[in-house]
């Protein structure tokens, strides 16, 4: 889709526009995050528009639904406090009045797509014994 949250705030995106700032085919979301780490410019840039991109869509949330936890997974929470610290500070910026929710790691990581389907699947089998 085009204008989405993932073609602007995920590690896919952050890789592109990397690559593109760094003239480097070959960079990715954890090149790009060791950059910001060294204080690049370019990755910089880079890593702020990814951040406010995923700031507004925190903030959107919150303004819909007031969640009190943000998870955040994929491959940009990777990066740890790179991402989370200043992605913190820009949600908390951009509210008003609202109280600003924990915006917090995935915990599962990879492994919760295969945890949820190995519910799904008991659940399943569940039904099947109980008809």
């Amino acid at each position: 889709a085009r204008g989405c949250l993932e073609t602007l705030a995920s590690a896919s995106a952050v890789s592109r526009a990397w690559a593109e700032a760094s003239g480097d085919p070959d960079a990715d979301a954890a090149s790009c995050a060791a950059a910001v780490d060294a204080g690049d410019d370019r990755a910089l840039a880079v890593w702020q528009r990814a951040v406010d991109a995923l700031a507004d869509g925190i903030v959107l949330a919150q303004s819909l639904l007031d969640p009190s936890t943000v998870i955040v997974g994929g491959g940009l929470a990777e990066a740890g406090d790179t991402l989370f610290d200043p992605l913190r500070a820009a949600v908390t910026e951009r509210l008003t009045f609202q109280m600003p929710p924990k915006v917090v790691p995935a915990m599962l990581k990879d492994t919760a797509a295969s945890l949820g389907a190995g519910l799904l699947a008991w659940d399943l089998l569940s039904l099947e014994v109980t008809a």
